[in-house]
């Protein structure tokens, strides 16, 4: 595919200034030419002397070429820096600047022409000023005033400025970067200002003015981690600028073009978090308006901290995290229990675990319907760990997160452990239904004798994509069947459907005989479940964002999910208020069917069978369906799932001319979702207050065993052997 030419505005006849986006030139209307973006720079020259009528025998060596290059700074913003255009090289570079900046059409280039030792264009008066944006101030981070420094005309560097006094070095504009020395001297800050910026493009690096007056500057690198700096003055011996101080070279890294705003908002934004770790999104996006100019997107202030989380507590995992989750405990009263393996000395152990769950998901659990769905995860990283959430079900149908846990592995003591914590610490509620794998660890821990997970004290259910995944193993041709009559809920489509499945394999209809079919039917369940047949992992773990990249890095991932939950609590209370002062009663589950309702084209016969029943028909698909209000049910099956009346109750409402919203359960009314969201969390003290975690020893990573060896190849006896040894490791 052919390179798309670049349009070039050329400027002459002017002056270079700088205002607050950095350089601009000032002068007659510019001439545009079209070049290609590979064109050398002999072949530019000569198309612009063309332009220009400078005679290129003559004038050739005296001509310099400067380009308006731009360098972000904030959101979609640029500072527009000074770039020597001296070989093909940097000539390339100015012209890819349209595609690296697409905002940016045309490039501009500035030609001086240097006459009897003194630039010409570029000397608008023999005096002037020249404004110098100071970035922030290296104490305060706050954006300062634009400072004026007035330099003095343009003097001839060939004399001294006091006789007996030594010539000094001057620079080249063309420096490298460690060219950079204490002693070269300048002609004035304007020539100094452009060798800074030209050895930044070059080290793709950037530095900004912190500290300016008339007679000196001060550079510092952008990276506040950097130790690069260059300090200047105007030397009264010779009248020229030197560089009285220098650290270099630069000690970060390289800033590529395309990732410039976002290391620059991690770089700032870490400061802070170094020192209050758990600031909130939103008291960042304040902070960082008012300290930086500007308003970030919740996404970037997201992305940003991120980032510097995993920079600030990358490196410290396990020793941290009992501080802070005492931190979290003094401010907004955590509930934590921990899992470790004492060492021989018991003020140091091995890490095994930690549930944590806030008062303010217990306090809004209390409003959500009685249903509890708990599923884990792999978490990355090289000590193999697994994160365990056990959330509700809110008023809108989403998930509410409740409780957590971190574990070096999941097995049944784990199980009991994670469930035991949800009953003792959690909630007490009585005829809760539990939602989860049918994982025999899990079945292991609810059957045991005199658990609280059994009936009638709760209600234990299977997710069905998990249930069918597993019971398949052995029948996957029967896996469709199973979802299907799972999910049905008519009794007869159930019957058909265990029919099929008989008939495809008996070995699979008798072996589902001996599972309960109110832990896996809808049709069977009770409205235990409300219609929630599966637990959609990705939308469960939605929430904890924070351990989506962890590694080894705990702490650092806790405080993601810290501020997750609180950034979710914000939204949904908001919405909820919003809504309620709004005037609405009812969430988006009913208003939904309500409206389908509405707008059907379908027309529904409603027949009295009895005081409660009625029987309700649809001629044209010659169905027909039984619904009774006095039990809220339907034979469709939805109206006792979901608690909500559906359509062909709907249609008896109409009828009989009375309020269908009192067959509605009150979990899906605005005021639980405002009751379940109003809770609020205190802010957490900065890292430096943090109070010392007592009971918990110092913690190591956990000890994860190395897998079994893979039995040995040997035959007869010796084989026989090896096999129940390696059984009874594995039991």
């Amino acid at each position: 595919m052919a390179e798309t030419e670049v349009p070039v505005y050329c400027y002459w006849k002017g002056c270079i200034k700088y205002g607050s986006e950095g350089v601009y030139y000032e002068g007659p209307a510019p001439k545009k030419i079209i070049v290609h973006p590979k064109i050398a720079l002999n072949r530019l020259l000569d198309e612009m002397y063309v332009l220009t009528g400078v005679d290129v025998d003559k004038q050739r060596s005296k001509v310099k070429i400067f380009g308006r290059y731009p360098s972000v700074v904030g959101h979609s913003k640029f500072q527009y820096l000074l770039l020597p255009v001296v070989n093909n090289s940097s000539l390339e570079t100015m012209l890819e600047v349209p595609r690296k900046h697409p905002s940016v059409k045309i490039v501009e280039l500035y030609l001086e022409v240097k006459s009897e030792g003194v630039t010409g264009p570029a000397a608008c008066s023999s005096k002037r000023q020249k404004t110098v944006k100071v970035e922030r101030d290296s104490s305060t981070g706050n954006i300062g005033d634009a400072a004026v420094v007035n330099l003095a005309g343009d003097k001839d560097l060939n004399k001294e400025s006091n006789p007996g006094v030594p010539k000094p070095c001057l620079s080249s504009l063309w420096l490298d970067d460690h060219d950079l020395r204490v002693g070269l001297c300048f002609k004035d800050a304007d020539e100094l200002k452009k060798a800074v910026d030209w050895c930044s493009i070059k080290g793709m690096q950037k530095c900004v003015v912190r500290e300016t007056g008339t007679d000196e500057c001060m550079f510092e690198c952008i990276k506040w981690r950097c130790k690069w700096s260059l300090g200047a003055a105007k030397m009264e011996k010779h009248g020229l600028f030197e560089i009285i101080k220098y650290n270099g070279p630069h000690t970060c890294s390289p800033i590529e073009p395309e990732n410039s705003n976002s290391e620059f908002e991690a770089d700032e934004i870490e400061r802070l978090v170094r020192r209050h770790p758990t600031l909130s999104f939103s008291e960042l996006k304040k902070w960082w308006k008012a300290n930086i100019g500007y308003e970030l997107q919740t996404w970037e202030v997201r992305a940003a901290k991120e980032e510097a989380i995993k920079r600030a507590f990358g490196d410290q995992s396990f020793e941290d995290l009992p501080k802070l989750m005492t931190a979290l405990c003094s401010s907004n009263g955590l509930l934590v229990d921990w899992k470790y393996d004492l060492f021989p000395n018991p003020k140091f152990a091995s890490f095994c675990g930690v549930f944590w769950a806030f008062p303010q998901s217990v306090q809004g659990f209390q409003h959500c319907r009685p249903l509890i769905l708990v599923d884990t995860k792999e978490l990355k990283g090289k000590h193999q760990l697994k994160l365990m959430i056990a959330s509700g079900v809110d008023a809108a149908d989403y998930y509410f997160p409740l409780a957590f846990a971190v574990t070096k592995e999941v097995s049944s003591d784990t199980w009991r452990w994670f469930l035991t914590n949800i009953k003792e610490k959690v909630t007490q509620r009585k005829g809760l239904c539990l939602i989860s794998s049918p994982h025999p660890d899990i079945l292991s821990v609810i059957n045991e004798p005199g658990s609280q997970w059994k009936e009638p004290w709760a209600y234990h259910r299977f997710c069905l994509k998990q249930f069918s995944s597993q019971f398949c193993r052995d029948f996957p041709e029967l896996e469709s069947l199973l979802k299907q009559a799972g999910e049905t809920g008519q009794k007869e489509e159930f019957e058909t459907y265990i029919e099929r499945i008989k008939k495809e394999n008996p070995e699979a209809r008798r072996r589902l005989d001996q599972i309960p079919p109110n832990q896996w039917a809808l049709v069977h369940d009770g409205g235990r479940r409300y219609g929630n047949m599966d637990i959609h992992t990705e939308s469960l773990f939605e929430e904890c964002g924070g351990f989506e990249s962890a590694d080894h890095a705990v702490t650092g991932s806790v405080m993601l999910l810290f501020d997750e939950l609180r950034d979710w609590f914000d939204k949904r209370s908001h919405f909820s208020r919003a809504s309620l002062n709004y005037g609405d009663v009812y969430t988006k589950p009913v208003t939904d069917k309500l409206e389908e309702f509405r707008t059907a084209t379908v027309t529904y016969i409603v027949m009295p069978l009895d005081t409660n029943a009625f029987k309700v028909a649809e001629p044209a698909q010659n169905d027909e369906w039984i619904v009774q209000l006095s039990d809220c049910s339907c034979t469709c099956g939805e109206f006792q799932s979901y608690k909500f009346p559906c359509l062909h109750a709907l249609a008896v409402c109409k009828q009989l001319k009375i309020n269908p919203l009192q067959y509605v359960d009150n979990c899906y009314t605005f005021e639980r979702s405002y009751k379940t969201y109003a809770a609020t969390f205190s802010p957490v003290p900065e890292l430096a207050a943090w109070p010392e975690a007592s009971g918990v020893p110092r913690l190591f990573p956990p000890v994860i065993p190395p897998p079994p060896p893979p039995p040995s190849k040997v035959s007869g006896k010796s084989q026989s052997k090896a096999t129940p040894k390696t059984n009874n490791k594995k039991s």
